[in-house]
């Protein structure tokens, strides 16, 4: 597989998606959930069967994040997709953050609620992310699911 620079996605189709994701989550009982751009593999390309991330956001960048809250979305990038994400996703929707001073972990120990229910995909993660994401959460009473 190799990168292209043909833009396969459209940032009109994140809304009703998003809103679908955050209905999910109130019925789970979810407060927050971390969408990362990865599959079970942890590689640097993904096939497109598990482009999540694209498909929730539009971005197509190589390292990204989404954390969605049932009131806001945050997509986090590192310096290089900063551009690429803000003509990729809706400005309306998503506020870009950056992955390396602010990873999600970090973000949500400085902004998460007390008590939040965190929810994650276990084949998606590293355990040292879920170890951070743990660590983060426990100081806000708080759990990862």
């Amino acid at each position: 597989m190799f990168q292209t620079f043909v833009v396969e996605t459209d940032p009109s189709h994140a809304a009703p998606r998003i809103v679908a994701l955050r209905e999910a989550m109130r019925e789970a009982g979810i407060d927050a959930y971390l969408v990362p751009r990865a599959d079970e593999h942890q590689g640097e390309y993904v096939p497109p069967r598990a482009e999540r991330l694209k498909w929730l956001t539009g971005f197509t960048g190589s390292a990204g994040m989404a954390l969605i809250l049932l009131d806001r979305a945050i997509l986090f990038v590192d310096g290089r997709y900063t551009l690429q994400a803000r003509t990729q996703c809706d400005a309306e929707l998503f506020e870009i953050a950056d992955l390396i001073s602010t990873p999600p972990a970090k973000w949500i120990g400085e902004n998460g609620q007390q008590g939040w229910v965190v929810g994650i995909d276990p084949w998606l993660h590293t355990i040292s992310e879920v170890s951070r994401l743990r660590k983060a959460a426990a100081k806000l009473d708080a759990t990862v699911v």
